[in-house]
């Protein structure tokens, strides 16, 4: 066994130790028995960060001694490229998982200044789960060995060699490690009920929040501009799995807010902190397990169906099927404790809970929470039924649709009521939901969307900035912690009206074309004025390069486009370059098809596609991560500090 084989080996080994002397120190309280845990964890940290720092330098160096550097780097790939194929296949990405759960559970034993059963039992527990997670890690150990070394490397998928690949995959696997995180807190606050636990819920919930929601941003923009991965959001399995631990974790932190000023939510608040894990494991399990078929999955097992798929994936992936017993297990530990504690809570809340009025601040409030929950489980339940076969997009949007409508009024209602009759507000609200009941039974095709939109663009648009207008006056500390979470809502609000717009007005038409013909392609004239061919062996076929030089003409004489496009085939894999012309109030976006040459004449089919609205959903997703970051520096001492400075 080598040196590096070594460190993953020993990795468990410390995190065993780990959790029994600080199961000593839980029991014995001793500052010396803290002392040897720490220094444990320590260990653990250190050991880890070693074997990330040595698996790097391989591929930096391209040592094609280890399969997985083999598998995924090669000599002519740049710097960005090698690193990015450290995380580009599972054995990677679980190291980083799990270097960030110790670098959290590290990072809060440090921030959390009080030293009670509530700090310690959440971080044996994130200790089990880390155990866990090195334990799958000796199946799929990236320091394994060829039996012959070759001459070159695999390299990266040509579809991964895209910037997003350095930076989309770490930040992923960076939140993971600080959901881990979470759900120990959850499960620790039900056995303690130490009130500390929404401390680490306010820290670790809102900083895997942005880094949930930067990888949703980066990683739909990065399957906008690679032909094949359905635009930026296709409802695929990998991308609807990603979107459910964001989705709980939203919930939770609207959930943590009332908790935090009111102490209410005491069963809710642990149920969707500990989710949001289950929910990342079954995300990991959709993407390494191959039982949903996707171009984002890391395994693709098309025989057979999804039970019989799923059969075959737990017989022969042992790392798989570590991951589906740990998502079972956990989940069943989640509805176990939770069941254990609902009773006496429900007892106590209905002892102290008074409140009639049906509109109040309260009502509102979780009403709102539990709707976000009623579509995280409608998402949840397409994506299984989506395991039988392919599900259009349509579907999950219609599905899904009334309860966006209900939040929408909702929000409305909770977020007027200070400034406006609540009669006023019910009529406003009613025929918002009218209103978008008859353009979607009426419309045709996707223009429902846009129709059913448009009004609560202005109803919840008008709701944000009455409530921001209203702390305009108020010292810049008071007002940007109020413009912080509005602010994410109306980022939230803009990627739901430029999502209706792009896919409910975007128009797509694919034509062929000879040499010097121009044709009508939707909205506007398409004329190909050659085609170059670069050919192998098959002089008719597409290898490795084609291009068309094209001309994109609107209103009769204004050429909006005047460039070239090409596709080109490396070995099996084909990759088709898009012209992507963004503009302020749409996309162009055009690709070549393919090519063909007869009798001396060559012709080219290509796809115009025209997206309106598009630059809004790009526009939401930056103030939704702004409001968030202005939400936790308004929050941060040093931050209050400095802006009590300046008012």
């Amino acid at each position: 066994m080598n040196f590096d084989e070594i460190l993953i080996y020993l990795n468990p080994l410390l995190v065993f130790l780990a959790l029994y002397f600080g199961y000593c120190n839980l029991r014995n309280n001793s500052e010396l028995g803290k002392q040897k845990f720490d220094s444990l964890l320590y260990a653990v940290l250190g050991i880890h960060s070693i074997s990330l720092v040595v698996l790097i330098y391989y591929f930096l160096v391209t040592d094609l001694r280890f399969t997985y550097v083999s598998d995924y780097s090669s000599d002519d790939l740049s710097i960005g490229y090698k690193l990015a194929g450290v995380w580009a296949g599972r054995d990677g990405t679980l190291l980083i998982w799990s270097w960030a759960t110790i670098a959290s559970i590290v990072g809060e034993r440090r921030l959390s200044k009080k030293e009670d059963s509530q700090k310690e039992i959440t971080t044996l527990i994130a200790c089990i789960l880390l155990l866990a997670l090195t334990i799958i890690q000796l199946y799929i150990n990236p320091f394994e060995r060829n039996e012959i070394i070759p001459d070159t490397g695999k390299g990266l998928n040509p579809l991964l060699l895209s910037p997003y690949m350095i930076i989309h995959p770490p930040i992923i696997f960076l939140s993971y490690g600080m959901i881990v995180l979470l759900y120990s807190s959850g499960m620790s606050y039900l056995i303690t009920k130490n009130k500390n636990w929404n401390e680490t819920i306010k820290r670790w919930g809102r900083a895997s929040w942005i880094g949930m929601s930067l990888a949703l941003v980066l990683g739909g923009y990065w399957a906008y501009v690679t032909l094949g991965w359905g635009g930026y959001w296709a409802w695929d399995p990998v991308e609807t799995a990603g979107l459910l631990p964001w989705l709980a974790m939203t919930s939770l932190l609207h959930t943590s807010v009332m908790s935090r000023r009111k102490n209410n939510y005491k069963i809710l608040g642990p149920l969707l902190a500990m989710l949001s894990l289950v929910l990342v494991f079954l995300e990991s399990f959709v993407t390494r397990g191959g039982i949903w078929s996707s171009v984002h999955s890391f395994i693709v097992e098309d025989n057979g169906g999804a039970w019989s798929r799923l059969g075959y994936v737990l017989e022969n992936d042992i790392s798989v099927k570590g991951f589906f017993i740990l998502m079972i297990l956990s989940f069943i530990l989640t509805l176990g404790l939770i069941w254990l504690n609902y009773k006496s809570s429900k007892e106590e809340e209905t002892q102290n809970d008074n409140n009639t009025d049906i509109f109040s601040e309260d009502n509102t409030f979780f009403a709102a929470i539990y709707t976000q929950l009623l579509i995280l489980t409608v998402t949840l339940v397409l994506l299984f039924i989506r395991a039988n076969g392919y599900l259009e997009p349509e579907v999950f949007e219609v599905r899904l649709a009334p309860f966006v409508v209900i939040l929408a009024a909702i929000f409305t209602i909770h977020t007027l009521r200070p400034f406006i009759e609540l009669r006023k507000i019910l009529i406003i609200v009613s025929f918002g939901i009218l209103f978008s009941l008859i353009y979607t039974i009426t419309s045709e095709g996707r223009n429902w969307m846009v129709g059913a939109m448009i009004p609560w663009a202005f109803i919840c648009g008008f709701s944000i900035f009455r409530y921001m207008w209203r702390y305009r006056t108020k010292k810049i500390l008071p007002m940007l912690r109020a413009w912080g979470p509005y602010t994410a809502h109306l980022g939230i609000m803009l990627i739901l009206v430029g999502y209706c717009f792009s896919y409910g007005l975007g128009t797509e038409t694919s034509i062929t074309l000879n040499e010097g013909e121009r044709k009508l392609a939707g909205n506007f004239v398409l004329e190909l004025d050659k085609v170059t061919m670069n050919p192998g062996p098959d002089e008719m076929a597409c290898i490795p390069k084609c291009t068309a030089f094209i001309r994109l003409i609107e209103n009769d004489d204004d050429v909006v486009i005047d460039d070239e496009i090409s596709k080109q085939r490396d070995g099996n894999q084909e990759t088709t370059q898009i012209y992507l012309k963004h503009e302020i109030h749409r996309d162009l976006y055009i690709t070549l098809n393919s090519v063909a040459s007869e009798d001396s004449e060559n012709s080219a089919t290509i796809t115009v596609r025209e997206i309106p609205g598009i630059i809004l959903v790009w526009i939401g997703a930056v103030l939704t991560i702004l409001g968030m970051l202005l939400t936790m520096f308004t929050e941060w001492k040093p931050g209050k500090k400095w802006l009590r400075s300046i008012s």
